[in-house]
């Protein structure tokens, strides 16, 4: 009786929620970058990376030096910022590679002195990055604590939405989005046992001031694409089927929200996959994000996608827009470059 009372009690909120969701239409693109080259490519959001460990590198100390001017040069450049807070400090024990979460008084101070240094100016805030995975090599991506020990990611994630609520609209902040500065997360990588734990949490994890799922108002998620003879419509079904087969059936609170995906992008690798073949899935995909193409995403409420990588010369420079000398690759010239600023794929145009 239980079971069927809970399905019946899901089934409606699947409904209730789907009836709001925004009906297929144009993505807006985003990319994992900044600076002029950003601005040459007519990105409009950009997905910012600055430590927690570079902002509060002793305890009591904040150093705003090398983000403010992150934040400044796009604003000067008419574009939106979503800025990660992730990358815990070792004097706290976040561990080598910044990611083990800190006391969450630790954390709390620091999301309230990022959210209200730069109240108004930034778009949205990611929090944390990949909390699927653990023990990575690269700085800053994982959880490499047990998931269910506390401070949990669902914890991390409201005390942020609060503190970031509280200093956009005011002490009284309640409703989520109130004053435009979204809550995004949480920027799942892959679609594990791991993850799935995650997404349950999130569904049956209740504070006394809401359910979990309450404190994100954009779902994120990753897909960087290692395989080079996967295509674009490969990709849109594998999105699909993350969204109704794990988000959906794990997480349905968070089941018909706006999906973000904030990392996307093939890699150039030769022969197995050219600079032209990378432009044509880029753009093939984007179409099939707002419901085009093929429509295997339609009605899947994607309205902003990030591309992977905008450049960089560090051994994965093949997914960057940009190549390693800074020139732009096809993905610009013949595709970007064609569009206005903000740049935003029409998914009713045909596939190439």
């Amino acid at each position: 009786m239980k079971f069927a009372v809970r399905s019946v009690l899901l089934a409606l909120l699947a409904t209730l929620t789907f009836t709001s969701a925004r009906a297929d239409g144009p993505v807006s693109i985003g990319l994992n970058g900044g600076g002029q080259p950003s601005q040459d490519a007519h990105i409009e959001w950009l997905r910012v990376t600055w430590y927690w460990s570079f902002i509060n590198p002793s305890w009591g100390v904040y150093d705003f030096s090398g983000l403010d001017p992150i934040i400044d040069d796009a604003q000067m450049r008419g574009q939106k910022v979503m800025l990660i807070l992730s990358g815990a400090p070792s004097w706290c024990g976040g561990g080598s590679n910044g990611a083990t979460p800190c006391n969450i008084e630790f954390w709390k101070s620091y999301v309230d002195q990022v959210s209200s240094r730069y109240a108004g100016r930034i778009a949205a805030y990611e929090i944390w990055n990949e909390p699927d995975l653990s023990n990575q090599a690269a700085y800053g991506v994982g959880w490499d604590p047990d998931i269910n020990t506390y401070p949990r990611y669902v914890d991390y994630l409201a005390e942020a939405a609060r503190i970031i609520r509280r200093n956009t609209c005011g002490p009284l902040a309640v409703v989520p989005n109130a004053c435009g500065t979204l809550v995004v997360g949480p920027a799942m990588s892959k679609s594990t046992s791991r993850s799935v734990s995650i997404w349950e949490q999130l569904d049956q994890t209740f504070f006394p001031d809401g359910n979990a799922s309450d404190f994100l108002d954009v779902i994120s998620f990753h897909h960087t694409t290692t395989d080079a003879g996967a295509h674009s419509e490969d990709v849109a079904w594998d999105i699909h089927n993350r969204i109704t087969d794990i988000i959906r059936r794990f997480n349905p609170r968070n089941g018909y929200k706006p999906m973000w995906v904030t990392e996307f992008g093939w890699k150039v690798q030769g022969i197995h996959l050219s600079e032209s073949t990378q432009q044509v899935r880029t753009k093939n995909l984007l179409i099939e994000m707002g419901g085009g193409g093929f429509h295997i995403l339609s009605g899947f409420n994607i309205p902003r996608a990030f591309i992977y990588r905008q450049g960089g010369c560090d051994g994965d420079e093949g997914y960057g827009i940009y190549r390693c000398d800074n020139s732009p690759r096809p993905v610009i010239t013949n595709y970007l470059w064609l569009l206005p600023f903000p740049a935003t794929q029409d998914p009713s145009v045909p596939r190439e």
